[in-house]
């Protein structure tokens, strides 16, 4: 699929804010019950790969929508 072909993603708004933050408290929420459960070196090595894993795809999402952007 081309750039040009892909839709335009703006940020919600209103309702959808309180609704986007809503689904991610309760995904932590779940995350974290599960993560607690486990041994402290798990925990740690667990919640370090979580970090390095949402740097990097943050990272990548940034450079693609700045490369939209001055294209």
């Amino acid at each position: 699929m081309k750039m040009e072909d892909s839709l335009e993603i703006s940020p919600l708004k209103g309702f959808g804010e309180s609704h986007l933050r809503r689904k991610w408290m309760k995904m932590w929420e779940t995350l974290g019950e599960r993560i607690l459960k486990m041994p402290k070196w798990m925990q740690d090595m667990l919640l370090e790969d979580i970090n390095t894993a949402v740097k990097n795809r943050i990272s990548i999402m940034e450079m693609i929508q700045n490369a939209q952007r001055t294209s």
